[in-house]
């Protein structure tokens, strides 16, 4: 497989080559399709990792159907060194690491298999004066051009996207103006397959991101121009469990996942305690803030469970002989108690 298709689908944010019909979608930033495609982003993963002052945000998306163009933007609070990650198999590492433990329950009811008395399992579980745009660096990471940029404005920077190739929704300038007014640094990416007819879809490889920082935080404001629900699942590893003290959507409480110290070759330490959460955005417009994460008052850990009520077949086999003699038994006994007091009584049979 072509490594640009292999680490393509990175690019599911952001906004694609001129002709491309926008479509917001990503909750970082927007998935936009080329006009022929019907593919979006329906949510993402991202793993943010801080120590000492510096935090990484490594990035994959999901997209639905597949793509031919795409680009993609990222807004981050410092200057930013940016690469490509091979490991495609990252987040479904860290899926298992805070999947629910399941706990198994037996049971021995000789009809259960029968569909008799079955139930559910439960769960607990800074712009130079004068300049509108500054250009930081430009590079190409194999099939991706990347461009970091800062500029006066949210409408001097789509300016300066526009002329350089990306369409621009209407709604960028004024969503990208909170970040530029805190001097944010702009990542676009813009992606150029070497080969006509290759074509991104499904879960993305990842992307990363480097940038100095003095606080842990996940960037959405950018989401706001989403159109459809978008979810979000963000893992954070750092020296301490971690709260959400600031979440996009003041009405939307992420669900925590998990919290603990897996044993991951990802997770280095000292910055090795995972805290996990995910949230659900059925209205992105309401989307006014980035998340933040402060240290927990204390490291417990937290893990879901699932407990799954299973029947034992063995002893169910038994249990139908056994409950069938029984009832037999039950019934003879019951006729000869019936027969004796016939023949007591001198009653013709």
């Amino acid at each position: 497989m072509k490594l640009w298709r292999v680490i393509a689908g990175v690019l599911a944010a952001g906004f694609v080559a001129a002709g491309v019909t926008p479509a917001w979608a990503c909750a970082c930033g927007g998935y936009l399709p080329d006009a022929e495609s019907s593919a979006r982003a329906y949510g993402e993963n991202a793993l943010v990792q801080y120590s000492g002052g510096t935090e990484q945000i490594t990035l994959s998306m999901s997209v639905q159907g597949q793509s031919q163009k795409a680009a993609w933007i990222m807004p981050v609070p410092a200057a930013a060194k940016v690469n490509l990650v091979e490991d495609t198999q990252l987040f479904e590492r860290l899926g298992r690491a805070v999947a629910p433990q399941r706990v198994y329950k037996k049971t021995y009811w000789p009809f259960r298999d029968t569909g008799f008395g079955r139930g559910r399992g439960d769960s607990a579980g800074a712009v130079p004066p004068g300049a509108p745009v500054n250009v930081r660096e430009q590079m190409v990471l194999g099939p991706f051009a990347v461009t970091r940029l800062d500029g006066t404005s949210g409408t001097a920077v789509t300016n300066w996207l526009r002329a350089n190739g990306y369409v621009v929704p209407a709604t960028l300038a004024a969503n990208l103006t909170p970040y530029l007014i805190e001097n944010w640094e702009i990542v676009a990416v813009k992606l150029a397959p070497k080969q006509p007819g290759e074509r991104l879809g499904g879960s993305t490889p990842p992307l990363r991101l480097t940038f100095a920082s003095d606080r842990i935080v996940y960037p959405m404001r950018l989401s706001k121009g989403a159109t459809t629900p978008q979810t979000v699942t963000v893992y954070v590893a750092a020296e301490h469990r971690v709260d959400a003290t600031k979440v996009p959507d003041a009405s939307v409480t992420p669900e925590l996942l998990y919290a603990g110290r897996p044993v991951l070759e990802s997770l280095p330490a000292p910055a090795d305690f995972l805290t996990a959460y995910t949230a659900r955005y059925q209205n992105p417009s309401q989307i006014t803030d980035d998340f933040t994460f402060e240290q927990a008052a204390n490291d417990d850990e937290f893990r879901r469970t699932v407990y799954i009520t299973e029947n034992d077949g063995r002893w169910s086999t038994v249990g139908v002989i056994f409950g069938g003699l029984l009832l037999l038994g039950v019934g003879a006994a019951a006729l000869a108690r019936v027969l004796v007091r016939r023949a007591a009584a001198g009653t013709p049979r």
